[in-house]
């Protein structure tokens, strides 16, 4: 998939924890969520995600509020003209794994790292997290900024 730099410029990689709060409204940040989400759809965005950060939305949201919500949460994410979804492959996998091997935070998970790795691997240099406090500690040295909530 090629993509221009206009369409470049208007990425914004999202972590699971927003699409998690947007599909399920008896999360604690779901209203926080939908309000970003109208806020969103208000200019030209494409909302990126990972294989893996679409693996923890599904599964979450079936834990937290059932299958059918997960399934319907799965399907919406899939057919979103807006949602880019990235395949991990060994490149960002490998690259992942350098991240988490360098970071000593304790709460970034392989997840988080994966996602660093996957900005860096298609120039996106802006991610969407309520995990702020987390991410924040690596913004400097992997060079991305975060979404204003």
């Amino acid at each position: 998939m090629i993509i221009s730099m206009e369409e470049r410029n208007n990425q914004l990689f999202v972590d699971s924890n927003y699409f998690i709060a947007l599909f399920n409204e008896r999360d604690t940040l779901a209203q926080k969520a939908r309000s970003i989400s109208e806020e969103l759809d208000i200019r030209p965005t494409t909302l990126v995600i990972s294989s893996l950060v679409f693996l923890e939305i599904v599964t979450i949201t079936s834990m937290r509020a059932g299958r059918k919500i997960a399934k319907e949460a799965g399907a919406s994410l899939l057919s979103r003209q807006d949602i880019r979804v990235i395949h991990v492959d060994e490149a960002i996998q490998n690259e992942a794994w350098n991240i988490f091997q360098e970071t000593e935070e304790k709460n970034i998970s392989f997840v988080d790292c994966s996602i660093i790795a996957a900005m860096k691997a298609e120039d996106i240099s802006t991610l969407l997290t309520f995990d702020r406090a987390d991410f924040t500690a690596l913004q400097k040295q992997y060079r991305f900024s975060l979404y204003k909530i």
